[in-house]
């Protein structure tokens, strides 16, 4: 199976950074942000409603939130944020 290249949205960089101390199993999220690469569609996911290639997987309390474009072999992480209210409200 050909892995898929992970890009960051400036979006999802400012998240990252923000994330880093306040996180204390941070390398985990970056782990599963890498594990996508290998397995764009893991356990879990869910689709975003309204949107074609949008999905979601959860961790922890936060949701990462990206596209998938199986045509280019690529994912866009959009966003990495905290389960809330608002947390679909960017797209």
């Amino acid at each position: 199976m050909e892995e898929y290249n992970i890009k960051l949205s400036p979006a999802a960089e400012r998240d990252l950074k923000d994330l880093k101390n306040k996180l204390k199993n941070f390398n985990d999220l970056v782990d599963a942000i890498d594990e996508l690469s290998l397995n764009p569609r893991p356990y879990g996911i869910r689709k975003v409603k309204g949107f074609s290639i949008t999905f979601r997987i959860r961790f922890s309390s936060y949701r990462i939130i990206y596209d998938i474009y199986d045509k280019g072999k690529k994912i866009v992480i959009l966003r990495i944020v905290k389960r809330d209210k608002s947390t679909y409200k960017f797209i």
